[in-house]
């Protein structure tokens, strides 16, 4: 979810850097057949993770360094380094020093994003803890970051900082929780690995979060294109127990002290449920391989949320439809698919500004349609597409049904029901974009 739940719902400079505050360079993407990478030449094996905090205001944003940490083997692909999709309001970069190559490249969305389009936002600044991971170089390199500017969505360098592979400052990673094997489909170089992690679950509650791990993978693989791609993904969870029972509920006066701080009331949406402790999930994540990050939370109030390649977060408990929102808020995190519901009376987002087509792959202002699904709506369908009363499923043909991304008109999806919209099966648009992402993270 970007604001997912509406519908249910410095540190000191160890090394030499560059701040952008001011916007400092636009950049042209690089397409993934421009740029080729020998795994092997360039990368130990292992996996370092970049932590820093991003703050800013509505409009503002700078990058403030934390620290390096050395963690566990890489669980991503050896192959697919250069992510080509152009999803997501961030992404970062690393390049090689010696030779200048860009040798890694992911794109991603964060919670700081979400809070710029907030009220609070317009009157106040604030800082959110990050970090991001990467396979670690071999040789000294360059780590860029890049976000997009908030009417144009054209892509701007914010921050560069250059690294010493060879520097004592690194951390080296502490691993101290229990990792456990919910579902092994693959070795890690070729599978999509998912780790869950427990917020809320004190130490007698061990079976009961294992349990939820069990219903979580149980219900991923009950939709497609999942199920069929069951024997390249990985699930494991990462048992770490928090000091008491339970989830804050801020807008109650509910507070829990749990691992991960989640919590209700994120930007003062009820049913929005998240943590901005994201540096201590990282911490509890790298306890397992992993690429993709879900938070299961111990309580049996409705909500979560979901964030592009940053993490997804469901309640465990009996919300009624559980296991729906699990998949409906992977969806959101593992490729960031955009919410397909409306919020009635709503014209303006500033999430989606009118004469910008969204990145999302099954979303469309029709400004740049090209290669999303317009190959798949037949001669003659009309544009937009009206589904008739009384058809069902069946009948139902791909086209551009208006009404998505909270808005009511302006913005267009391909099928009329989808699992973003109203926690179905998914829609053609979003099986066939889950399995091209998944084509590539497997690689």
């Amino acid at each position: 979810m970007k604001r997912t739940f509406l519908l249910l719902a410095a540190a000191m400079l160890l090394f030499s850097c560059s701040s952008g505050r001011k916007v400092v360079e636009l950049t042209r993407l690089v397409p993934a057949e421009e740029v080729t990478v020998n795994y092997d030449e360039c990368f130990t094996g292992k996996t370092m993770r970049f932590d820093f905090h991003h703050a800013g205001d509505s409009e503002n944003e700078t990058y403030y360094f934390d620290k390096l940490i050395r963690e566990g083997d890489w669980a991503g692909s050896r192959v697919s380094l250069i992510n080509p999709f152009d999803y997501g309001e961030q992404h970062f970069r690393i390049i090689d020093n010696a030779t200048g190559k860009l040798i890694y490249k992911n794109n991603y969305c964060t919670l700081f994003n979400e809070w710029q389009t907030t009220p609070e936002a317009t009157a106040t600044q604030r800082s959110f803890p990050e970090g991001v991971i990467f396979p670690e170089p071999k040789n000294d390199f360059t780590i860029e970051f890049y976000a997009r500017d908030h009417k144009t969505k054209v892509w701007e360098k914010k921050y560069s900082q250059s690294i010493k592979v060879k520097d004592f400052n690194i951390y080296p990673a502490v691993t101290p929780y229990e990792s456990v094997d919910i579902h092994i489909g693959g070795d890690i170089a070729n599978s999509l690995d998912i780790v869950l992690l427990p917020d809320g679950f004190t130490a007698i509650e061990r079976e009961k979060f294992m349990s939820a791990c069990k219903m979580w993978s149980d219900a991923l693989f009950s939709y497609a294109p999942f199920t069929q791609n069951k024997n390249r993904i990985n699930v494991r969870a990462v048992w770490a127990p928090s000091q008491e029972s339970g989830i804050s509920v801020p807008g109650k006066g509910e507070w829990k002290n749990t691992l991960l701080g989640c919590r209700f009331y994120t930007f003062n949406s009820e049913r929005y449920q998240m943590t901005e402790e994201f540096q201590k999930v990282r911490d509890v994540a790298s306890s397992a391989p992993y690429e993709c990050i879900y938070i299961l939370t111990n309580t049996d109030k409705y909500g979560g949320g979901g964030i592009y390649n940053y993490y997804g977060l469901g309640s465990a408990g009996k919300t009624g439809k559980t296991g729906e929102v699990y998949v409906h808020e992977f969806g959101h995190s593992l490729m960031g698919l955009g919410d397909e519901y409306v919020e009635i009376g709503n014209t303006v987002s500033a999430l989606y500004p009118e004469g910008v087509e969204p990145w999302e792959a099954n979303l469309t202002r029709f400004v740049n349609f090209h290669g999303k699904w317009e190959n798949r709506i037949a001669e003659g369908t009309p544009v937009p597409t009206i589904k008739k009363d009384g058809t069902t499923e069946k009948d139902w043909k791909i086209g551009a049904y208006e009404g998505g991304g909270y808005l009511e008109k302006g913005i267009y999806r391909g099928w009329p029901e989808c699992m973003m919209k109203a926690l179905t099966n998914f829609c053609p648009i979003c099986q066939e974009a889950i399995s091209r992402y998944l084509d590539y993270m497997c690689k």
